[in-house]
């Protein structure tokens, strides 16, 4: 939710040793720090996404060369693309020639495109491209040892298309929250806040178990480090999450979990029943994505998302889950 990331044995002895080292490192749980900090998240696209077209005249050039809404034009003539205005100094400098590579659905493509001249003399595509976007979200957890960091819990998507931004770069950097606007039946609540100018991480991947980067600031990152619960180690019953909604330092939120599933990022459904909580937000707000959920004094998951029609009750992903997508990305 943002609001708008492993000798043989030479005798019997040595064999045991290495078995019993070997099943001791097996059992051990990963230990990581819950956050629950606000951060602001900037996210630059590899390539730019198309969300849209518009005719230039009785022209749709975007259906002339069969160009579609979520496709990702990654360069244009054979040189790479960082942003928008890249294409249209290559448009306006090379009109007649207008080569554009693109990814669809892991495919690759070229086609050729015939830019048409507007009034002012200006020769456009008539696309509506997203080379960006900004936000706000929730650290879950920081990995002492690794210098990696989660957040969110779930992917950036993109708002038009609804697809999962795929990431060039981007940043994760320190925020003040100035306030909340309340959620209300049918109406989500989200956190207000002002992004600073200190960068905590770089985002490396996009997922849908959340965000993933490595560490480059992490004073505001420190806590007491919790074992990550194994997804049967969840239950149903009392449990608490840990934000920062109020702009201060991050505190403790009674919820109860109601059902655990194996569905991704909604792998855990759950209540706010802390009445402190509820009258300051309504209950669960944009930007607390990536909340961590504790149980049991470990951690079992991060907030996903809140119901619209009931901002009392969300979801959340595993922690578990979280953690074995971090390790295929980064």
């Amino acid at each position: 939710m943002v609001k708008r990331l492993v000798k043989k044995s030479i005798s019997i002895v040595t064999a045991v040793i290495f078995s019993l080292f070997f099943t001791a490192a097996a059992n051990a749980q990963k230990q990581l720090v819950p956050v629950g900090r606000a951060v602001g998240i900037q996210l630059y696209t590899d390539g730019l996404l198309v969300i849209g077209s518009s005719e230039i005249g009785s022209r749709n050039i975007a259906n002339e060369c069969g160009i579609k809404n979520g496709d990702r034009i990654t360069a244009v003539n054979g040189k790479e693309l960082s942003n928008s205005d890249e294409l249209s100094d290559e448009i306006n400098t090379n009109p007649e020639n207008i080569s554009l590579e693109i990814t669809r659905d892991d495919r690759h493509m070229t086609v050729n495109a015939v830019p048409a001249q507007c009034d002012d003399g200006i020769y456009r595509l008539g696309l509506w491209l997203r080379d960006s976007c900004a936000g706000v979200g929730t650290v879950t957890y920081y990995d002492p040892e690794s210098n990696e960091y989660a957040a969110l819990g779930h992917a950036v998507n993109d708002v038009d298309t609804g697809n999962i931004l795929s990431v060039k770069s981007g940043n994760i950097l320190d925020c003040n929250i100035v306030s909340v606007t309340k959620s209300s039946r049918g109406i989500p609540g989200e956190i207000n806040a002002v992004f600073g100018d200190t960068i905590i991480g770089n985002i490396g991947a996009n997922t849908y178990e959340g965000i993933f980067g490595r560490v480059e600031n992490n004073a505001c990152l420190t806590g007491k480090s919790l074992e990550v619960a194994k997804s049967a180690e969840v239950h149903k019953g009392d449990a608490y999450i840990v934000s920062d909604i109020l702009g201060g330092s991050p505190e403790r939120y009674s919820i109860r979990i109601k059902k655990i599933t194996d569905e991704a990022d909604k792998g855990i459904e759950l209540e706010v029943n802390d009445s402190r909580l509820i009258d300051l937000a309504g209950g669960i707000v944009q930007g607390m994505s990536g909340s961590p959920i504790i149980q049991d004094d470990k951690l079992v998951g991060a907030i996903t998302h809140v119901l619209v029609d009931n901002p009392l009750n969300g979801y959340g992903t595993l922690a578990e889950s979280m953690l074995q997508m971090q390790e295929k990305c980064i």
